[in-house]
Protein backbone atom coordinates (compact mmCIF):
# COMPACT_ATOMS: atom_id res chain seq x y z
CA UNK A 1 0.00 0.00 0.00
CA UNK A 2 1.35 3.10 -0.88
CA UNK A 3 -0.01 6.85 0.52
CA UNK A 4 -1.72 9.25 -1.98
CA UNK A 5 0.50 11.85 -2.84
CA UNK A 6 -0.51 15.57 -3.26
CA UNK A 7 0.85 17.85 -5.88
CA UNK A 8 3.97 19.91 -5.35
CA UNK A 9 2.02 23.56 -4.88
CA UNK A 10 -1.07 22.59 -3.27
CA UNK A 11 -1.62 23.01 0.64
CA UNK A 12 -4.32 20.32 0.81
CA UNK A 13 -2.28 17.81 3.03
CA UNK A 14 -5.29 18.04 5.41
CA UNK A 15 -7.21 15.78 3.02
CA UNK A 16 -4.55 13.60 1.98
CA UNK A 17 -3.80 13.16 5.64
CA UNK A 18 -7.48 12.17 5.67
CA UNK A 19 -7.30 9.77 2.81
CA UNK A 20 -3.81 8.10 3.81
CA UNK A 21 -5.36 7.28 6.91
CA UNK A 22 -8.70 5.70 5.70
CA UNK A 23 -6.04 3.48 3.77
CA UNK A 24 -4.25 2.56 7.00
CA UNK A 25 -8.10 2.32 8.82
CA UNK A 26 -8.63 -0.91 6.25
CA UNK A 27 -10.85 1.21 3.85
CA UNK A 28 -10.50 -0.15 0.72
CA UNK A 29 -9.58 2.95 -1.45
CA UNK A 30 -8.33 1.49 -5.13
CA UNK A 31 -7.71 5.11 -7.36
CA UNK A 32 -11.59 5.33 -8.55
CA UNK A 33 -12.69 5.32 -5.11
CA UNK A 34 -10.06 7.75 -3.37
CA UNK A 35 -10.80 9.97 -6.78
CA UNK A 36 -14.41 10.12 -5.60
CA UNK A 37 -13.69 10.41 -1.58
CA UNK A 38 -11.45 13.18 -2.66
CA UNK A 39 -13.76 14.70 -5.35
CA UNK A 40 -16.43 14.68 -2.98
CA UNK A 41 -15.07 16.55 0.10
CA UNK A 42 -13.94 19.26 -2.36
CA UNK A 43 -16.94 19.41 -3.67
CA UNK A 44 -17.63 19.81 -0.04
CA UNK A 45 -15.07 22.89 1.02
CA UNK A 46 -16.16 24.32 -2.11
CA UNK A 47 -19.96 24.29 -0.75
CA UNK A 48 -19.35 25.51 2.07
CA UNK A 49 -16.72 28.07 0.93
CA UNK A 50 -13.89 26.72 2.52
CA UNK A 51 -12.13 25.65 -0.80
CA UNK A 52 -10.07 28.55 -1.56
CA UNK A 53 -9.16 29.27 1.80
CA UNK A 54 -8.01 25.84 2.01
CA UNK A 55 -6.04 26.26 -1.49
CA UNK A 56 -4.58 29.79 -0.40
CA UNK A 57 -3.90 29.00 3.51
CA UNK A 58 -3.88 25.45 4.28
CA UNK A 59 -5.89 23.72 7.24
CA UNK A 60 -5.96 24.67 10.67
CA UNK A 61 -7.35 22.30 13.33
CA UNK A 62 -11.06 23.58 12.50
CA UNK A 63 -10.67 23.26 8.90
CA UNK A 64 -9.34 19.39 8.95
CA UNK A 65 -12.23 18.91 11.61
CA UNK A 66 -14.47 19.59 8.62
CA UNK A 67 -12.69 17.40 5.99
CA UNK A 68 -12.85 14.98 8.44
CA UNK A 69 -16.61 15.20 9.05
CA UNK A 70 -16.64 15.04 5.38
CA UNK A 71 -14.94 11.91 4.92
CA UNK A 72 -17.22 10.43 7.70
CA UNK A 73 -20.30 11.35 5.79
CA UNK A 74 -18.38 10.01 2.53
CA UNK A 75 -17.65 6.56 4.41
CA UNK A 76 -20.80 6.24 5.56
CA UNK A 77 -22.50 6.66 2.68
CA UNK A 78 -20.48 4.68 0.07
CA UNK A 79 -18.69 2.12 2.52
CA UNK A 80 -21.65 1.63 5.48
CA UNK A 81 -19.10 2.15 7.96
CA UNK A 82 -18.92 4.47 10.96
CA UNK A 83 -15.84 6.44 11.10
CA UNK A 84 -14.48 8.02 14.82
CA UNK A 85 -12.00 10.74 15.61
CA UNK A 86 -10.68 13.31 18.43
CA UNK A 87 -8.02 14.98 19.72
CA UNK A 88 -6.70 13.04 22.91
CA UNK A 89 -4.26 16.14 24.04
CA UNK A 90 -5.97 19.73 24.15
CA UNK A 91 -4.40 20.42 27.36
CA UNK A 92 -2.24 18.15 28.29
CA UNK A 93 1.17 17.71 29.58
CA UNK A 94 3.64 14.78 28.82
CA UNK A 95 6.54 13.78 28.20
CA UNK A 96 7.66 13.02 24.37
CA UNK A 97 8.41 9.37 24.86
CA UNK A 98 5.11 9.05 26.63
CA UNK A 99 3.49 10.56 23.23
CA UNK A 100 5.30 8.43 20.93
CA UNK A 101 4.44 5.24 22.97
CA UNK A 102 0.39 6.73 23.11
CA UNK A 103 0.31 6.46 19.10
CA UNK A 104 2.25 3.30 18.81
CA UNK A 105 -0.59 2.09 20.95
CA UNK A 106 -3.68 3.70 19.04
CA UNK A 107 -1.38 2.38 15.34
CA UNK A 108 -1.36 -1.19 17.20
CA UNK A 109 -5.08 -0.93 17.84
CA UNK A 110 -5.67 -0.39 14.38
CA UNK A 111 -6.22 3.45 14.63
CA UNK A 112 -4.73 5.83 12.60
CA UNK A 113 -2.78 8.97 14.04
CA UNK A 114 -3.27 12.55 12.00
CA UNK A 115 -0.10 14.93 13.14
CA UNK A 116 0.37 18.02 12.01
CA UNK A 117 4.25 19.10 11.95
CA UNK A 118 5.81 22.26 11.63
CA UNK A 119 9.19 23.83 11.08
CA UNK A 120 11.03 26.97 9.50
CA UNK A 121 10.41 25.35 6.36
CA UNK A 122 6.96 23.83 6.35
CA UNK A 123 4.09 23.16 8.20
CA UNK A 124 2.01 19.55 7.21
CA UNK A 125 -0.13 17.05 8.19
CA UNK A 126 0.62 13.64 8.11
CA UNK A 127 -0.05 10.22 8.89
CA UNK A 128 2.48 8.61 11.81
CA UNK A 129 3.49 4.88 10.93
CA UNK A 130 5.54 3.98 13.59
CA UNK A 131 9.26 4.67 15.02
CA UNK A 132 11.94 2.60 14.05
CA UNK A 133 15.57 3.37 13.89
CA UNK A 134 15.57 6.45 15.81
CA UNK A 135 12.85 7.99 13.18
CA UNK A 136 9.45 8.26 13.45
CA UNK A 137 7.79 7.15 10.41
CA UNK A 138 4.88 8.71 8.48
CA UNK A 139 2.56 7.53 5.43
CA UNK A 140 2.86 10.72 3.70
CA UNK A 141 1.51 12.62 0.74
CA UNK A 142 4.48 14.55 0.08
CA UNK A 143 6.90 11.91 0.27
CA UNK A 144 8.22 12.75 3.62
CA UNK A 145 9.22 9.01 4.95
CA UNK A 146 10.72 10.11 8.41
CA UNK A 147 11.80 12.29 10.72
CA UNK A 148 14.68 11.85 13.08
CA UNK A 149 13.34 11.66 16.97
CA UNK A 150 16.18 14.04 17.94
CA UNK A 151 14.79 16.40 15.56
CA UNK A 152 11.25 16.74 16.75
CA UNK A 153 9.82 17.60 19.79
CA UNK A 154 6.50 18.42 21.00
CA UNK A 155 7.25 21.84 22.29
CA UNK A 156 7.66 24.83 20.18
CA UNK A 157 11.37 25.94 19.93
CA UNK A 158 12.91 22.88 21.54
CA UNK A 159 13.77 20.73 18.02
CA UNK A 160 13.82 21.60 14.44
CA UNK A 161 10.46 19.94 13.80
CA UNK A 162 7.52 20.76 15.89
CA UNK A 163 4.75 17.80 16.39
CA UNK A 164 1.59 20.62 17.36
CA UNK A 165 -0.09 17.98 19.82
CA UNK A 166 -3.05 19.81 20.19
CA UNK A 167 -3.66 19.28 16.46
CA UNK A 168 -3.13 15.63 16.61
CA UNK A 169 -6.11 13.16 15.47
CA UNK A 170 -6.89 9.47 16.70
CA UNK A 171 -9.07 7.96 14.38
CA UNK A 172 -11.29 4.73 14.26
CA UNK A 173 -13.36 2.57 11.47
CA UNK A 174 -16.22 1.10 13.66
CA UNK A 175 -17.42 -1.72 11.08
Amino acid sequence: MRAFRQGNLDRFCSVYSVLNSMQLLGVHLPHNKAQAMYDYIIDQLNFYNSFFDTAENGADYKRLEQIMSFAKEYVKTVFNAEITYHRPFYNTKLSFEALLDYMKRQQSEGKSVIVRIRSNEFDHYSVFYGVSNERMRLFDSDGLPSIKLNQISHIKNVAKHQLLIRQMYVLELCK
